[in-house]
């Protein structure tokens, strides 16, 4: 056996140990207080936060979308400036060749390429 004394107190697994008694007197602590009201503060912020998200994601899908449609009619304006460019070089060859047979003229091409580097970037 052991000879120490026995200190122990109630030792139950659900008991809880005893808070110091508050010094503060029968209102609600100042601390406690200031947590609450940081914590309420820290919550509207994030809310306000989660808003402005929601609302540039919305903007963000909104720019995607004009910008695919953008896209969409870059390309088709493209596709039919091609086909008008084809068509007038067409008839302009037919044209060259009845008109060189004619008077023996010749014309130039109707839009000439640039020369030298280009800047595009």
């Amino acid at each position: 056996m052991d000879d120490r004394p026995d200190n122990r107190q109630d030792q139950r697994p659900d008991a809880r140990p005893e808070s110091p008694p508050s010094t503060a007197g029968p209102g609600p602590d100042p601390v406690l207080e200031r947590l609450d009201r940081l914590s309420d503060l820290l919550m509207r912020r994030i809310d306000r936060l989660e808003e402005r998200v929601r609302s540039l994601e919305q903007d963000n899908g909104e720019i995607i979308n004009l910008l695919i449609a953008v896209k969409a009619g870059l390309e088709e304006a493209s596709g039919d400036l091609i086909a008008q460019l084809e068509e007038v070089d067409d008839s302009a060859g037919a044209d060259f060749a009845s008109n060189d047979a004619e008077d023996g003229s010749e014309e130039g091409p109707l839009f000439e390429a640039p020369c030298g580097p280009t800047m595009l970037h």
